[in-house]
């Protein structure tokens, strides 16, 4: 063991004396070591650029399919914009399309309620002709007469403001109730008397008769004389005296008669006298003293008490102021104008008569009722 020991150390020994006795020799055992140096450099470059590369190609990989990822989920994000934009233009389409079928269901509910109603009235007018067939006995046209003559005696006092008229009317459709002797129709008859005593209580006016006293009135006003200054009748004479000497006294009494003419007759005139009117001022007076009174007319005509008082008024003053209150055609014109002003010509008359529906509704229950008791009996 020692010896192989020295031996170790003697041989160790030898290359250390060798390196520092001989520089060649250390230049020529550095060279390897150098080459593996160079080598592993290399080696480790190549590595990084490997493993450079190896990331760039997986970046890149990674970045593509990112691309693509995001380019699928934009073309699905556009496909449910799409889809969506589909749904709700066929969502309002449908709306639009229940909206028409509604309108068209409403309109046609009310096409059948209209048809029903149509139907309806065709079916009871269809009865109430079938009983009136069924109903032609003489008691039902003597209501039928009485229906009429009421209806009669609504339109003269609603439009013609006949009482009287209206009044023999109603007292003859009563009488015609009274003969059917018919305990149903007391309550019809008794709305009849009803009517009968409202139009009795009316007044009476006979609109066309101071029509006609006005129309009279306006005719005399020609005849009425003016007032003012009047010349003296002139008396004609026969101034020619007689050749006969015993007409004497008649000669005497012309010759007195030519002598006086000559002198100034004085008159007295007890009334005022105003001033002579022109003949052109004077005929507009009388013309428009007969417009006054014609628009008297009118107002009868159409009831306007107060126009009627206005008018009569006003001529009744004009004829004081412009004519000769004296004369007997004046005095009589303003009597009748102060009897005609204190007239009333206007009242209130009924628009219609209570009786006249009551006697429709009658006489349509009395057809229907005796429709239903023919179809029973059937």
């Amino acid at each position: 063991m020692t010896d192989k020991k020295n031996n170790s150390q003697h041989a160790e020994a030898k290359p250390t004396k060798g390196i520092i006795d001989s520089p060649d020799s250390v230049t020529k055992e550095s060279k390897p070591a150098s080459k593996t140096g160079v080598i592993t450099g290399a080696v480790a470059i190549l590595l990084t650029l490997g493993l450079g590369a190896g990331l760039y190609y997986h970046s890149h990989q990674q970045n593509q399919i990112q691309q693509q990822v995001m380019a699928t989920l934009q073309a699905q994000l556009q496909e449910q914009k799409d889809t969506q934009q589909s749904l709700r233009l066929q969502l309002s389409e449908n709306n639009q399309t229940i909206a028409n079928q509604l309108k068209q269901t409403t309109q046609q509910v009310t096409d059948i309620k209209e048809s029903e109603k149509l139907t309806n009235s065709q079916l009871e007018t269809v009865q109430l002709a079938i009983a009136n067939l069924k109903m032609r006995n003489p008691n039902e046209w003597m209501l039928a007469e009485a229906e009429y003559l009421i209806r009669i005696a609504g339109r003269k006092i609603a439009l013609e403001q006949d009482v009287d008229t209206s009044l023999a009317l109603l007292s003859s459709a009563s009488r015609r109730l009274t003969q059917l002797n018919d305990p149903s129709l007391l309550p019809l008859r008794k709305v009849i008397e009803q009517d009968i005593a409202t139009l009795t209580k009316l007044p009476r006016i006979d609109h066309d008769g101071l029509a006609l006293k006005l129309a009279i009135q306006a005719e005399e006003v020609d005849n009425l004389v003016l007032a003012g200054l009047t010349r003296p009748d002139i008396i004609k004479t026969d101034k020619e005296l007689s050749s006969n000497s015993s007409d004497w006294k008649e000669n005497l009494t012309k010759s007195w008669q030519s002598f006086s003419a000559n002198f100034i007759t004085i008159r007295r005139q007890d009334n005022s006298v105003d001033a002579l009117l022109s003949p052109q001022t004077a005929w507009y007076l009388t013309e428009n003293l007969k417009t006054q009174l014609l628009q008297a007319e009118l107002a009868v005509y159409r009831q306007d008490q107060a126009k009627f008082k206005l008018t009569l008024k006003t001529a009744n003053a004009w004829i004081k102021r412009y004519y000769d209150v004296n004369q007997p055609a004046t005095k009589a014109m303003l009597t009748t104008l102060d009897t005609l002003k204190e007239t009333t010509i206007t009242t209130t008359y009924p628009s219609k008569l209570n009786s006249a529906a009551l006697i429709q509704t009658t006489i349509r229950d009395r057809k229907i009722n005796s429709l239903a008791n023919n179809t029973g009996a059937e």
